[in-house]
């Protein structure tokens, strides 16, 4: 039998939670599939009646402009009352929203500090041009150590876009994947990283890095 959570969740609505139950109730979300689904459920259903009543009351104001003054009065008392029951809505949304986007957020960077680590240089091992390896070496460690990543990610995805044609990253192709989800990762982007993490074809499921992919993917689920 399905818990009724609605009250929780009213209660997380209005801002009502004590810090220990708005911890509870985070913590719930992100590990009962069955709640975090029902919370979204209500934010979307919250999110329809808002544009629903929005619509509505667009509906009576052109009503009230054509009508004479005296009934003018009593719907412009009506809209009053409606636009503050959807002002009220809207701020439950937004908060509701706001808060998961957060947490989206924190999850994203507790992701990154976890599996990212600096790229240790092998030197000609693989057989490859020692100007390639630290060439990529810079991206990969800029990926941490830059504040704007963004024109980083550009030329790591410009290289991971060719790998498969041109045989000197192709010899680091796991590493330009790996460190190229990661980048993702730091700017938020869950789809992306998902994408990359996914192409990586390891010859060796059960190596370091293998396992690595695996477990992250299993954190992004």
């Amino acid at each position: 039998m399905m818990k009724d959570n609605s009250e929780r969740i009213d209660k997380f609505l209005r801002n009502q939670m004590t810090s220990e139950e708005n911890e509870a109730f985070w913590e719930d979300f992100k590990n009962d599939m069955d709640f975090r689904e029902e919370v979204q459920i209500t934010a979307l259903m919250i999110k329809e009646l808002q544009e629903r009543q929005a619509k509505e009351d667009a509906e009576i104001i052109e009503e009230v402009l054509a009508c004479k003054a005296k009934e003018k009065s009593a719907k412009k008392a009506k809209i009053v009352r409606m636009v503050r029951w959807v002002g009220s809505i809207a701020a439950m949304f937004i908060l509701l929203f706001g808060s998961v986007r957060f947490y989206q957020i924190k999850q994203m960077d507790n992701l990154f500090n976890e599996y990212y680590s600096p790229y240790e240089s092998q030197g000609m091992s693989r057989g490859g041009d020692d100007d390639v390896e630290k060439e990529l070496a810079n991206l990969f460690n800029q990926i941490e150590t830059e504040e704007d990543v963004a024109p980083t990610l550009q030329k790591l995805q410009s290289i991971y876009d060719k790998i498969d044609s041109e045989y000197e990253y192709s010899l680091y192709a796991d590493d330009i994947s790996w460190y190229l989800a990661l980048g993702y990762i730091k700017v938020h982007d869950i789809e992306k990283a998902n994408s990359i993490l996914h192409a990586i074809h390891l010859d060796d499921d059960e190596s370091e890095l293998g396992q690595k992919v695996k477990d992250l993917l299993k954190e992004l689920e």
